[in-house]
C-alpha cells in the first residue's frame, strides 16, 4: 500500500533538538523546488546552517513554534512559525506567522500539510491572541496558492520586484 492509501496514521508534535538533521534535509529540498521557481531562493553555502539556528533558538522561545509530523516514528513533515507583533504605524495587531511549511512528498495529500496549519492555528496563534495568520507563497507555486487558499487564506499583498544592474 503507497502513503497515499494509508489511513492518516501520522501525529503532530512539538519538534525536539533530535529532529532538527531530518527538519532540515526536508526544508532543503523545498529549497530546491524554490530556486526552480525563482533562482532568488538558490540555497546560500551557509543556508542550512543559519536555518538550524533559527530553528534552535525556536525550540526555546515561546514566540516562536516548530511542529513536526510523524508516522511510525519517521518525520514527514514540518511546520515553524513564530509572533510579529505590529505596533507604531498601523493598526496595533498580533500576527502570527508561518514562516515554512513541508511535507515529503511521497505523503502529500494526506492531510498533514493541514494537521501542521491547523495545530499552528489552534495550539499557537490562538492561545498567543493573534489577531490574524500569514505567511508567503512564491506566485508561482500553483500547488501552494491552491492549498492557502483551500484553509482561507486570502492573498493580499503582491511583491514586484525588478531587476537593478550597476553601472561600472
Amino acid at each position: 500500500m503507497n502513503p497515499e492509501e494509508k489511513p492518516n496514521t501520522f501525529i503532530i508534535r512539538t519538534a525536539r533538538k533530535e529532529d532538527l538533521k531530518e527538519i532540515i534535509e526536508l526544508w532543503i529540498e523545498t529549497i530546491i523546488f524554490h530556486a526552480e521557481l525563482d533562482d532568488d531562493f538558490t540555497l546560500d553555502k551557509d543556508g542550512a546552517k543559519n536555518f538550524e539556528l533559527i530553528l534552535t533558538n525556536a525550540l526555546n522561545d515561546s514566540t516562536q513554534v516548530l511542529l513536526i509530523a510523524t508516522e511510525q516514528d519517521e518525520m514527514i513533515g514540518f511546520l515553524y512559525g513564530y509572533l510579529k507583533k505590529y505596533t507604531g504605524f498601523f493598526k496595533k495587531r498580533t500576527v502570527a506567522h508561518i514562516s515554512d511549511v513541508a511535507v515529503k512528498e511521497h505523503y502529500r495529500r494526506r492531510g498533514i500539510g493541514t494537521a501542521l496549519m491547523e495545530r499552528f492555528e489552534n495550539d499557537f496563534a490562538m492561545k498567543n491572541t493573534s489577531n490574524e495568520l500569514s505567511l508567503f507563497v512564491h506566485i508561482k507555486n500553483d500547488a501552494g496558492v491552491k492549498f492557502y487558499k483551500d484553509l482561507g487564506y486570502d492573498i493580499t499583498l503582491l511583491t514586484m520586484k525588478k531587476a537593478c544592474y550597476s553601472k561600472e
